[in-house]
């Protein structure tokens, strides 16, 4: 499961394993591609499911697409978000990981933290204040461990 041991496992039961789970592929095969092609362009997230689409619209999710990095869509003429051309295909293979990985997810941090041209509104801060509807693990000496 993603984020075994924490708060976020609970949002499988509210159907975003399978597209948490698309996600991470998407950033993977877009790094590749990236690596590939040896250029970057935006991608477009386009989701080909109805659980990928359900997932697009839920705010949680998209909370959790803005911390990744990706833009909404920009105006009335783009329908998708975009994976943008400024991430680098270590920056997606970094959030890809982070997304399918064990760790809490308070460890995920915007992929754009790290360098000198970080995208506005992509603080490198736990995800716990974006996610208030998420049940969260209890305090480390909490009686519950």
């Amino acid at each position: 499961t993603p984020w075994a041991g924490s708060g976020v496992t609970h949002s499988a039961h509210a159907g975003l394993a399978t597209p948490l789970q698309w996600l991470a592929n998407y950033l993977t095969r877009t790094a590749g591609d990236r690596e590939e092609d040896g250029i970057s362009q935006p991608v477009p997230l386009v989701p080909l499911s109805e659980a990928n689409e359900d997932a697009m619209e839920d705010r949680r999710f998209q909370a959790l697409l803005r911390k990744v990095g990706l833009r909404p869509p920009a105006s009335e003429q783009e329908s998708f978000w975009r994976i943008p051309a400024a991430l680098t295909p270590r920056q997606l293979r970094c959030a890809a990981a982070a997304l399918v990985s064990s760790e809490p997810h308070g460890a995920l941090r915007s992929p754009l933290a790290e360098g000198p041209g970080r995208a506005q509104g992509s603080p490198g801060a736990s995800l716990d204040p974006l996610l208030p509807s998420v049940e969260r693990p209890p305090p480390p000496g909490s009686d519950s461990e």
